[in-house]
């Protein structure tokens, strides 16, 4: 059993606490952080959560509860800062996406976990779901061929909830690190190169550019085209995106991760083979899929010593975080082509490749 403090009780802490905590015995939630009090007490009426278990700093809540890690769900800004604040108080860490504000910041608490052996993870949550899996497999079983090509669209349009209309490139920087982290998961590869660009449309509160397209070139010279938008007026995607990869034996398309509620039911996986055949495949049943299924991976990690499948750790992270970075330079840039070791070089990494045990 993992003792887990969580740090963050706003909206988005709040869910997890009431949709993801429960759903995985394997945790204990002995302590929950926050410092502003109102926010304390909103969580103590809307969750039930018992004042003793309730705390204005992680410092009182490591010495009255005495966890052994913790999950971080405070805004981005913080992330950093709250991330080295536990492991340097003896914490194994699960910490939301993505990572960090800047690469150099998550390289120093990469390091800082290797220093200290504690286990840091990035909560790339859909990792955990049939599709991306079945991908997976599909790649590496060699049942495509030689993949030459893959093909990623993600419409949605925006509504009053959505929290980052203040960002400068609300999808490059918050949603597109998903997608991108997939195509590294899915042909198990990293990026070398991207160009992109990103626009927006008069009317729209966004601040910055909410649309974006780019072609990322693979180590292994797969090359992915990404198209996506806040401010689509057509049918939406499902959040995973839809997804087309073409090899030389055959192609597969598929999408997933649903709408709330109905998380598993966008799932999908078929296979075309020559002459327009095709086949829908079994998807693999997953007990736990989104937030859920890396919270379980986290624990197995933290309890058993064990990397599950799908395990995305922080020295994984940081490829995807550098092919985050690299496309809103480029976008920044009119489409520049942006080596990614441009940018793990100016953050101070020689080569960003993950080395941590679990990887991805």
């Amino acid at each position: 059993m993992v003792r887990l403090v969580q740090i963050g009780l706003g909206g988005w802490g709040r869910d997890w606490a009431r949709e993801v905590l429960p759903a995985v015995p394997e945790v204990e939630p002995v302590a929950f952080v926050d410092g502003d009090p109102a926010t304390r007490e909103l969580a103590r009426e809307a969750l039930r959560i018992a004042p003793a278990k309730l705390f204005a700093s992680l410092d009182e809540a490591v010495a009255a509860t005495g966890p052994t890690a913790a999950l971080v769900v405070v805004p981005l800004a913080a992330h950093a800062a709250v991330t080295e604040a536990a492991l340097r108080r003896g914490l194994h860490v699960l910490v939301e996406k993505p990572f960090t504000e800047t690469l150099s910041e998550a390289a120093a608490l990469v390091e800082l976990a290797a220093a200290t052996k504690l286990h840091l993870m990035v909560n790339q949550n859909y990792r955990h779901f049939p599709t991306p899996r079945a991908f997976r497999r599909l790649v590496a079983d060699g049942a495509l061929g030689h993949v030459a090509s893959i093909a990623v669209d993600f419409w949605k349009a925006w509504d009053e909830n959505y929290r980052y209309f203040f960002l400068a490139e609300p999808l490059l920087s918050d949603m597109a690190i998903h997608h991108f982290d997939m195509m590294r998961y899915v042909l198990d590869d990293e990026p070398e190169a991207v160009t992109a660009m990103s626009w927006s449309e008069p009317g729209t509160p966004f601040q910055g550019r909410p649309a974006a397209a780019a072609l990322i070139r693979f180590r292994r010279g797969t090359v992915v085209s990404y198209r996506g938008t806040w401010i689509s007026r057509g049918p939406d995607t499902p959040w995973g995106a839809d997804w087309r990869i073409d090899g030389s034996a055959a192609a597969a398309l598929g999408r997933f991760r649903g709408n709330q509620g109905d998380r598993r039911g966008a799932d999908r996986v078929t296979l075309y083979t020559a002459h327009d055949k095709s086949r829908p495949l079994e998807l693999e049943p997953l007990p736990r899929i989104d937030r859920a299924g890396a919270l379980a991976a986290f624990a197995a990690w933290v309890g058993e010593g064990r990397p599950a499948a799908g395990l995305s750790t922080g020295a994984d992270n940081l490829e995807s975080l550098c092919l985050m970075h690299a496309a809103i330079r480029s976008a920044a840039e009119h489409g520049r082509l942006v080596p990614l070791a441009e940018i793990a070089n100016a953050a101070g990494i020689m080569d960003s490749t993950a080395t941590e045990e679990g990887g991805k």
